[in-house]
């Protein structure tokens, strides 16, 4: 591969960014499901895809779920994170337990939602090609949340990830260098003690 290919490849990891105030535009219904498309590309155990999603494009229904959620660190005066309602779209990340518990008993709740966090972040990366932002929030009322979108108890809800157009675009933080956190055959003295 050539470093231009590279780069290319890199650009939209290098780009992604979480993303907390949106246009008022919505997202094309192909865009979104080719970002879900995205999502099921990704790997998970035994191949199981425990992941589920739940477009929420109703004021109400997405009121009701953000009314569930905890007050985060840009919305320290605020109950919940009302800055979600800006979003034209609110997708929840659904973990179905029952899938993977299937094969591998138990051993499935170690895994289910490590993968079902693995096809979110593929939703964001395609999103970034689109224009489309978004961020992860986990700080939810679970039980609250299962219960207004009706899921059934081996479904579990993991993250609530507003998509939309960006009313501004950020820089992306700071991420540390490769060198610091790798090792090789085993676990040498890290960067960071």
């Amino acid at each position: 591969m050539d470093v231009n290919q590279e780069q290319k490849w890199l650009k939209p990891m290098e780009n992604r960014l979480s993303c907390r105030s949106f246009i008022k535009k919505k997202i094309e219904k192909e865009i979104l499901y080719d970002m879900i498309r995205a999502g099921t590309l990704a790997p998970s155990s035994g191949n199981m895809q425990p992941w589920e999603f739940v477009i929420i494009d109703n004021e109400e229904t997405q009121s009701s779920i953000v009314a569930q959620t905890f007050a985060g660190f840009y919305s320290e005066q605020a109950p919940m994170q009302a800055w979600i309602l800006e979003a034209p779209i609110l997708l929840v990340a659904c973990a179905n337990y029952k899938r993977t518990k299937a094969r591998y008993g138990d051993l499935a709740n170690k895994w289910v939602e490590i993968d079902t966090a693995s096809a979110v972040q593929n939703i964001l990366l395609a999103g970034v090609n689109y224009g489309v932002y978004g961020c992860w929030v986990g700080g939810f009322k679970e039980k609250s949340v299962s219960k207004l979108l009706k899921l059934p108890p081996y479904i579990k809800p993991i993250g609530l990830i507003p998509l939309g157009y960006p009313s501004f675009i950020g820089k992306p933080k700071y991420k540390m260098d490769p060198t610091w956190i790798t090792h090789h055959n085993e676990y040498n003295q890290s960067f960071f003690i």
